[in-house]
């Protein structure tokens, strides 16, 4: 009923009225931000360069309406290092569809921490981009599901007259670290033909932890090598001789010397300091594109190779929490059962590195003509996303069979978990393994446009069929398996990574959608557009009306509602793997366990409502403007928290610990929360100064107020026996209890840029509200400064672009180009990431502050004048 009574809206409004002036609408219906009554915020070449920045997934640094995003590396929770994602209002990387020049490219295999499936940004060459437009609301009415934040769409350069040759690098002013990057792009045109190719290159050198004071301090694990005995016992000599208790706990006689440290008892393992804030990393990235008056051809490659990544020596031997190491087992001096709580490998021995090596494709080929008055487009698009990972483990089963005397290739050796310096070599080569996987996403597209106008109304209708496949596989010690309720069944053969099971799925999907937009009395532009989606066993009509009031020329009113949706992902739907993860266990602090993630074949799409409201002014030399915005979600899919779960039941079905009480693992699932309404400002000014004599200056200011994020709050124990629903508002909080993460009230953005004669300077500031952390505090890490505030963080960047051809005679250079160099202080007063209670993991927020300090970057660029 609702459709058809859309329908009759959508045509009764357009014949209503005649004699207008047309406006002339395209495929890419963002193309003319003003025109399409949107709040969308561009980003040119230029824009970017003044950044300052060498990855395009660092632009949400400077988006005041991005937050959480995965711009950085976190080496301690999940398995996507190396890859990067920018989020739109705070949710989920799903809600927020990236594109490229205006198609659609393949969501990950490799899902983050929170089992999102997302579009990997780093395929994105540098040197070929153009620039990107930034829908900040839902449009799921023109590109379909996933765009319920907003649409990042991506555009590369499709013509280009020349070459241009671009280097340098990046250093942090306090630390080894560097960023080295280089870009060549060629452009011309023959026999009606252009063609640009480029090659764009980055390298990244590692940032340990370890030369970060304290940043890593949080990172410190009860299981490093201690026992506790389970009956009185004595040992008459040996390291380990004297006199014990039931129950008492027996930390390593050698821990400090063996690298642990003796705290509260127990000889634990500082592994924090072996991971990286920054891994050594290899990006390489390849672009071509052909293209004349009908047709077009792109094509995109990336590898990204992490070299490093630095783990824990040998993680914890979490199967040891449940049984007891017996007398004259393992090398025990002891002549009663012990429990160990520790790991093979502690603080002496070197770290195992886990590389991955990345790539994906992008391909396109569009095909453009005119037949009598409709403009027609039919497309083909082609993406893959493949990761593959390694990551170091120690074999149980061989371990196992060690610790009896029966370990190494011939069966004769015996690993001594008292004392680990005994363990010989060979021995410990052959238990350490590894859970290696091949996890590939891929998606083909194909796009048919038909625009035109009729009685003064252009359209635009189409057509989009697409198939998506998603194939992960384990070697054979990670595979794993599960019965129908998702219990497993057989575990994998490692010490503590969970590994996962082999999956080989894929799904279609068809949609057909119409826009169509008519301008009203020179003062009223209004557009309708609507959407069916049909996928596998579910689908979606999604419609949205959007207009521009313009009752003078300095002022304009805008607004939009209109419904968007999001499918499921199927690494959502039907994976089943296991990661590590970080949880708060009441009086035990901060741990790391087992988090297995079970996939949910019976997941609702999640639907929004989303308006927008909006007020511009602009008079030629400046310009304001302000949003409001809502999003109404329903059935928004998330992954259960394991901490939400915890605090719910410590001892709960989805709990797994050992029978003294420690805890082993939590099983969490996919489902579809009840509700999420979020709400907030966008602002905007820019301004232009005429300086006259000494040139010209432009400002701009952007701002955006989140007003509310609304989740229920299932911590509330009341209101969930009386089965309703108790939102909580997640604003300005760290939200270490639920499924999203910190949500500062503002962030604030202001970018100044003065040209004098062929001199550039830059001014680029950032200020990120603070926020409180409701973790649980232990006393001993007050005392040394932690507390439930985030502090506020203010950043300013200095850049000046300097024309090397102007200061210097360089004759081998043609007369049409120009050298030039960019030098920038960025985080010109070197404020550090404000501390952030989380452990065990970084006493930082990684979704939300930089650690890194003073950086200073130096580029040099060749290019045409």
């Amino acid at each position: 009923m609702h459709v058809r009574v859309f329908l009759l809206l959508f045509f009764s409004i357009f014949v209503l009225t005649q004699e207008v002036e047309e406006v002339i609408t395209t495929g890419s219906l963002i193309k003319d931000i003003e025109a399409n009554s949107l709040p969308v915020e561009l980003i040119t070449k230029e824009d970017f360069d003044d950044l300052n920045i060498n990855s395009v997934a660092e632009i949400s640094k400077y988006l005041s309406s991005s937050s959480g995003s995965h711009f950085q590396t976190n080496a301690l929770d999940g398995v996507d290092q190396g890859m990067s994602n920018i989020t739109l209002r705070g949710l989920d990387h799903a809600s927020t569809l990236v594109l490229i020049n205006s198609k659609r490219q393949t969501f990950s295999g490799t899902t983050s921490q929170e089992g999102e499936g997302y579009i990997d940004m780093n395929i994105i060459p540098v040197i070929a981009f153009e620039k990107v437009e930034i829908l900040k609301e839902g449009a799921t009415s023109l590109y379909g599901s996933d765009s319920v934040a907003g649409v990042i769409n991506f555009f590369t350069y499709k013509e280009f007259d020349g070459f241009k040759l671009k280097f340098g690098e990046q250093n942090t002013t306090n630390y080894e670290s560097k960023e080295t990057n280089v870009g060549f792009l060629y452009g011309a045109k023959n026999w009606n033909i252009d063609l640009v190719i480029a090659y764009d290159q980055l390298e990244k050198k590692p940032l340990s932890a370890n030369e970060i004071p304290r940043i890593a301090e949080l990172g410190l694990s009860p299981l490093g090598n201690t026992f506790i005995v389970s009956a009185d016992d004595e040992i008459a000599e040996g390291l380990y001789a004297g006199n014990y208790t039931e129950n008492q706990i027996v930390p390593d006689p050698n821990c400090v010397e063996n690298g642990g440290i003796l705290s509260g008892g127990y000889c634990r393992f500082l592994y924090g300091t072996r991971f990286n804030i920054v891994n050594d990393e290899d990006h390489q990235k390849f672009y071509l594109s052909l293209s004349n008056k009908n047709h077009e051809f792109t094509s995109i490659s990336s590898n990204i190779k992490v070299n490093d990544n630095p783990q824990s020596p040998s993680y914890p031997a979490l199967s040891f929490l449940t049984r007891s190491i017996q007398p004259g087992e393992a090398g025990s001096p002891f002549n009663v059962p012990v429990r160990w709580y520790g790991r093979p490998l502690g603080g002496l021995f070197p770290s195992p590195l886990s590389p991955k090596d990345i790539t994906q494709h992008h391909i396109n080929y569009t095909y453009m003509t005119t037949l009598d008055d409709y403009d027609i487009e039919f497309s083909i698009t082609n993406s893959e996303h493949e990761n593959k990972h390694n990551r170091p483990d120690f074999i149980n089963s061989r371990f196992l069979d060690a610790i009896q005397g029966n370990g190494g290739p011939n069966g004769d050796l015996l690993w001594n978990v008292f004392n680990p310096r005994e363990n010989s070599r060979e021995l410990t080569s052959y238990l350490q393994g590894a859970e290696k996987s091949n996890k590939k996403g891929g998606l083909t597209t194909l796009d048919f446009l038909v625009s035109s106008k009729y009685s003064d109304i252009s359209f635009v209708a189409g057509a989009q069929i697409s198939n998506e496949q998603l194939n992960i596989t384990f070697n054979e010690i990670a595979q794993v398996e599960s019965d129908e309720d998702g219990k497993l069944t057989k575990t994998a053969d490692l010490f503590f990574l969970g590994g996962g099971r082999n999956i080989s799925k894929s799904r279609d999907k068809f949609a057909l959608f119409v826009e169509a937009e008519r301008e009203f009395f020179n003062v009223l532009d209004l557009r309708l557009a609507m959407r069916y989606e049909d996928y596998s066993n579910d689908s979606s009509f999604d419609p949205k009306l959007s207009l521009r009031y313009q009752p003078s020329e300095k002022v304009a009113f805008r607004f939009s509602r209109g419904t968007s949706f999001t499918m499921p992902s199927m690494a959502q739907m039907f994976p089943s793997d296991v990661n590590l993860g970080s949880v708060l266990d009441g009086d035990n602090g901060g741990v790391y366990v087992r988090q297995a993630k079970i996939g949910n074949p019976d997941l609702k799409p999640a639907t929004s409502t989303n308006t927008n409201l909006g007020f511009i002014f602009n008079d030629n030399i400046q310009k304001f403007t302000l949003d409001y915005w809502e999003i109404d979600f329903e059935d928004r899919i998330i992954l259960q928290s394991p901490q939400a779960l915890l605090d719910q039941d410590p001892n709960g079905s989805s709990i797994t610990r050992n029978d003294i009480g420690d805890l082993i693992g939590v099983t969490t699932t996919y489902f579809n929360e009840e509700s999420t309404i979020v709400s907030g400002i966008d602002f905007e000014y820019k301004r232009f100064f005429n300086l006259k004599n000494y040139g010209e200056l432009d400002l701009t200011i952007r701002g955006t107020n989140l007003i509310e994020f609304l989740t229920p709050d299932r911590n509330d124990v009341t209101c969930l026996a009386l089965d309703c629903i108790q939102l909580i508002d997640r604003v300005g909080k760290f939200n270490f209890d639920s499924n999203t993460h910190a949500l500062p009230e503002n962030r604030i953005n202001a970018f100044i840029k003065w040209k004098f004669n062929n001199y550039i300077f830059g001014i680029n500031t950032r200020y990120i509200d603070g926020y409180t952390n409701d973790t649980p505090i232990p006393q001993v890490s007050i005392d040394r400064g932690y507390s439930n505030k985030v502090d506020s963080s203010f950043l300013l960047d200095f850049s000046v672009d300097l024309p090397l051809s102007d200061l210097f005679t360089i004759d081998t250079i043609d007369g049409d180009y120009e050298l030039k160099t960019n030098f920038a202080i960025i985080n010109l007063f070197d404020e550090d990431a404000p501390r952030l209670y989380d452990a065990p993991d970084f006493s930082f927020d990684t979704r939300v502050h930089d650690p890194r300090g003073r950086m200073l970057s130096i580029q040099f660029e060749l290019a045409k004048k």
